[in-house]
C-alpha cells in the first residue's frame, strides 16, 4: 500500500467509513468518495486533506500536488475553473498566470476583488492526458460538492464547458448555458456559467458575452 493510500485509509476511518480488505492482498483500488460519506467533514481544511490523499483517478499520480482552492472561506462569489494548469500545478494556486490578473478584472468590473472570492476547480489534480483529465473531473466532483456547500456561497461562476457540464452534470453546450441561471440539487445558490480564461485571452472577442455573464451572476447573487 503507497503512502497515499495509507492516509486515504486514515481519513476514511476517521469519517467512520470502513474498507474492507482481503487478508494476505493489497488492495488494488479504494472505495470511491461520496456525498454521503463527506457530509460529515465539516471544515474545508479537513476537506482538504482529503483531496490531498485522494487516489481515486489517475490523475493522482500525475500531479505534483492537489489544487484544492483558495480565498475567502465564507466568500459571495465562489469561482469554478475546469482542471488546474502546469503552472498551477507547480505554484500551488490556481489561476497564477494571466488568466488570474484577467479574473481580478472581470470581479473588479461588478465590484468584487478576487481576494474575497473563493477560487476553486472542478479537478484537483493537473494532469496533461484528456482522457485522464476527463475522468478526473467525474471523479472530484463530491469533494467539489461539499466544498461548496461548506463555503455556501451567494453566487457561483463556472468558467467554460468543462466545469459547467462537472457542476450541472449537463450534456448541453455552452451556448445552451449561458445567459440562464442554473440550479442543481445538492448547491442551494444560484449558478452562472461563462467562457473559461484561457478563451477569453486567445478570443478576446468573447469578452462581451462573459461581461454580460457576469452581471447575470450579479443581478443573481443581490
Amino acid at each position: 500500500m503507497t503512502s497515499r493510500q495509507a492516509r486515504r485509509l486514515d481519513y476514511l476511518d476517521a469519517m467512520g467509513v470502513q474498507v474492507w480488505q482481503e487478508r494476505g492482498k493489497k488492495p488494488t483500488s479504494l472505495p470511491p468518495l461520496n456525498l454521503s460519506e463527506l457530509s460529515s467533514v465539516e471544515d474545508l481544511t479537513a476537506l482538504s486533506s482529503v483531496a490531498n490523499a485522494c487516489t481515486r483517478c489517475e490523475a493522482s499520480t500525475h500531479r505534483r500536488q492537489a489544487i484544492f482552492g483558495e480565498g475567502a472561506r465564507q466568500a459571495d462569489w465562489l469561482i469554478v475553473g475546469d482542471y488546474p494548469s502546469e503552472q498551477d500545478d507547480g505554484d500551488g494556486r490556481l489561476f497564477s498566470d494571466g488568466r488570474g490578473h484577467l479574473l481580478s478584472a472581470m470581479l473588479l468590473a461588478v465590484g468584487t476583488k478576487k481576494a474575497d472570492a473563493y477560487l476553486t476547480s472542478s479537478a484537483k489534480c493537473h494532469s496533461k492526458n484528456e482522457t485522464v483529465q476527463s475522468d478526473s473531473l467525474s471523479s472530484c466532483r463530491d469533494i467539489l460538492i461539499r466544498q461548496i456547500q461548506l463555503i455556501n456561497p451567494k453566487i457561483i461562476l463556472l468558467l467554460g464547458e468543462k466545469a459547467a457540464r462537472s457542476v450541472l452534470q449537463s450534456k448541453e453546450g455552452l451556448r445552451e448555458l449561458r445567459g440562464n441561471v442554473q440550479t442543481i440539487a445538492d448547491i442551494n445558490c444560484p449558478i452562472v456559467v461563462t467562457h473559461d480564461l484561457k478563451h477569453l485571452i486567445e478570443m478576446p472577442l468573447a469578452k462581451k458575452e462573459a461581461w454580460a455573464d457576469i452581471q447575470l451572476a450579479r443581478h443573481a447573487a443581490e
